[in-house]
């Protein structure tokens, strides 16, 4: 109550009379005048205190005593300041509440003051937060613009620029104010931008000409041996004009390297044209490849083919094991010759354009199956690339889900940095018989499951991979529980003992979802020792996606 104006009241009962005022009460009472009503109401029992306002003056009145001789005294402080503070605090504390910044005070044992919507974090990161406001107390001078990133109970990443501030009674700091500034809305917001400018860059890029591709060898992502290798051999062979052969399963990415052949060549300024053999019938896909002339059947008009249209390109013929052995007859003789000729046109047109093809087979299977002519194999395989599988090239895989975590982070407007610990052991260990393609998807599918995380985790996969996962992951324990295999495995009896636990006890987890409490009911052990067990075995709740007990 500093700086607080006081005073006196002594009024004669029996006369109704002031005959005493001093200072703040001068102002309510006049000395040798009436008794005001609103100190009548205290003397006769309406109350001990009572607040009015004289002058735009806010005052307190209190009864304080009276005597044998009829006097009564009252007291007076004049409030009106801090009636004000009283206000100015309500509004701050109202406005703490709605900025969009995190406010946060502690005095010096650290207890809060002030606190907003900050974010609980996880006591490791309050911890270093506290500490780096104490040191304040000791300094005594504000931090500004530093850039913390913290971790909250519900495992969302937080970007804050903070400010902090003391708070000084003289020369003594009473107290610490943190302002942290959240930096993840404008990380969102410069993703969104940076998504435009992907777009701009995949619909206009200035490094490719207006050829129908839009991928360079600059785009094949991976450092695996098996990849590597590949990359190099299509790199050399996309300064000559010979045909290529992509050997790939499905998914792989052999058209991602086909427009990339095709940029790396002199040609590349010539169409490049795809079109996938498995998904038109025959006859169509005839018409298609070769052209038509008017009239050869209801609503034929004279057409070019692919073959005439891809000029002294290229056309990449995807999934060529789909072609009939018919078709596959004609076309190596239109190879041969270097000329086509329209269905039902006798004239024979020269072509000029680089034929690049692909089977999602091994070509030696598909011959000795009767599914790929030999002498069609000799004419579209002078060389022939074999695209690894993703199973095979293990040290790319997480190097893939970052990009395309990067790529939807921009197509989304997320702020995804990464994955957790779990989904990266879960990647690792899945077969990918979809590949990169499946890869892609099941990254794709999970941001549709993120809300404000910052990181990607087996609570965001889709739920079709999860059982897949889940069914890959016991299979392959079960295989190192079988007794065959084991007397394969060189690995000594106290290993191949503790997978043989790790598969009885995740096996156990997997049917009662996940629930530690009744899967050591079902072992017969203690959960403590079940949580003990998990913990040395490096058993994680993930493997059943976190579900809770």
């Amino acid at each position: 109550m500093k700086n607080i104006n006081t005073g006196i009241i002594i009024v004669d009962m029996t006369k109704n009379i002031c005959i005493r005022s001093t200072e703040a009460a001068s102002s309510i009472c006049v000395e040798g005048e009436q008794v005001p009503g609103r100190i009548s109401k205290l003397i006769y029992g309406a109350g001990n205190k009572s607040e009015t306002t004289v002058e735009e003056r806010d005052y307190l009145l209190e009864y304080s005593h009276s005597t044998d001789e009829g006097y009564s005294t009252f007291t007076v402080a004049d409030i009106t300041e801090l009636n004000r503070m009283e206000l100015e605090n309500r509004i701050l504390n109202k406005s703490i509440e709605y900025v969009q910044d995190a406010v946060y005070a502690i005095d010096r044992e650290g207890r809060e003051l002030v606190l907003n919507r900050i974010e609980r974090f996880m006591p490791a990161y309050r911890e270093k937060l506290v500490r780096e406001m104490m040191e304040v107390f000791e300094t005594g001078q504000a931090v500004l613009g530093n850039y913390n990133k913290y971790i909250t109970l519900d495992h969302k990443e937080i970007h804050m620029l903070s400010t902090l501030v003391p708070v000084k009674d003289g020369d003594e700091v009473i107290a610490v104010l943190l302002i942290n500034r959240y930096l993840n809305r404008i990380q969102e917001t410069l993703s969104r931008v940076q998504n435009l400018q992907l777009k701009n860059r995949i619909s206009g890029n200035a490094k490719l000409p207006d050829n129908n591709t839009s991928y360079t060898f600059e785009d094949i992502i991976g450092e695996s041996k098996s990849l590597v290798e590949v990359k190099e051999r299509a790199m050399k062979a996309s300064s000559s004009n010979i045909p290529i052969l992509i050997q790939g399963e499905t998914g792989t990415g052999k058209e991602l390297f086909a427009q990339s052949i095709h940029n790396a060549s002199p040609n590349s300024r010539e169409p490049f044209l795809a079109i996938n053999c498995a998904a038109i019938p025959g006859t169509l896909l005839e018409s298609i490849l070769f052209g038509t002339k008017k009239g050869i059947y209801t609503g034929a008009e004279n057409t070019e083919g692919l073959m005439e249209q891809a000029g002294e390109g290229t056309l990449f013929l995807d999934e060529i094991n789909s072609m009939s052995m018919d078709l596959q007859a004609k076309l190596l003789r239109s190879l041969q010759e270097k000329k086509v000729r329209r269905l039902g046109s006798g004239k024979e047109i020269p072509i000029n354009c680089r034929i690049i093809s692909s089977v999602n087979e091994d070509p030696e299977k598909l011959i000795s199956d009767g599914r790929l002519r030999k002498d069609f194999f000799y004419r579209i395989a002078a060389l022939t690339l074999v695209v690894p599988p993703l199973r095979d090239r293990e040290r790319d895989i997480l190097r893939l889900s970052n990009f395309f975590i990067e790529k939807f982070s921009r197509i989304y407007g997320k702020f995804v940095t990464g994955m957790s610990p779990q989904l990266e052991e879960l990647f690792m260990l899945h077969k990918w018989p979809g590949n990169i393609r499946e890869l892609e998807h099941v990254i794709e599918s999970s941001f549709n499951f993120i809300d404000n995380e910052t990181y990607l985790t087996t609570r965001n996969l889709p739920n079709y991979f999860q059982i897949k996962a889940n069914e890959d992951k016991f299979s392959e324990q079960r295989d190192i529980m079988n007794t065959s295999n084991m007397e394969m495995r060189t690995d000594s009896l106290p290993q191949l003992l503790n997978e043989i636990e790790k598969g009885v006890i995740m096996s156990t987890l997997k049917k009662n979802g996940g629930n530690i409490t009744k899967s050591a009911e079902k072992l017969g052990i203690k959960r403590q020792n079940l949580q003990s067990r998990m913990n040395k075995l490096k058993i994680s709740k993930s493997i059943v996606f976190d579900r809770e007990d």
